[in-house]
């Protein structure tokens, strides 16, 4: 029976993560990754590459090797298992299912913020600093989303909730009622 991607992120992310935190290297590790994946983003065409029939396993090794060049022993190893078992094409997941573990330990809430207009640093760090308190985290991560849409106010989507307290919602919200 087949993993699902999702299957997959799981335990290798949580295997990746486990290994990482046994030899005290998580934060290490996660730097690493973001790296990869920022590489991954910048060229989505790599995963096709890996996965690619036309492509030589020959050509497919020399690629690995050239992520592997600067990568830590935990990382190196990490690629070349995956690239061993043919799971290439699940390496976001996984970095997001390792990330996910990391922030969780380490108390971190990632929270993307949509607003009408660009945030300034100073309304950035207020609303962090309300998000953590609301939801007892130790750190926000914002990702700021500009979306002249909502019209004012603020959206937060944080893994699965979403708190709104846009604009528009109560807008919205105003009409459901006088249609009712």
């Amino acid at each position: 029976m087949a993993l699902s991607n999702a299957e997959v992120a799981s335990r290798y992310g949580q295997a990746l993560f486990d290994v990482a935190e046994s030899k005290d290297i998580t934060s290490q590790t996660a730097a690493e990754l973001a790296e990869l994946q920022k590489v991954i983003e910048e060229q989505p065409d790599l995963l096709v590459f890996f996965v690619s029939p036309q492509i030589t396993n020959e050509a497919k090794k020399e690629m690995l090797q050239s992520l592997q060049s600067n990568a830590s022993q935990l990382v190196n190893d990490f690629l070349q298992m995956l690239f061993d078992y043919g799971r290439l094409q699940n390496v976001s997941d996984i970095i997001d299912e390792f990330n996910r573990l990391n922030d969780d330990k380490n108390g971190t809430v990632r929270v993307r913020v949509t607003t009408a207009i660009k945030l300034d640093d100073e309304q950035k760090a207020k609303i962090s600093a309300k998000f953590a308190q609301v939801v007892g985290a130790s750190k926000v991560v914002l990702e700021p989303v500009v979306d002249e849409k909502i019209i004012g106010g603020v959206v937060l989507r944080s893994q699965d909730n979403i708190y709104d307290g846009s604009v528009k919602s109560k807008i919205d919200k105003i009409k459901r009622l006088l249609l009712n």
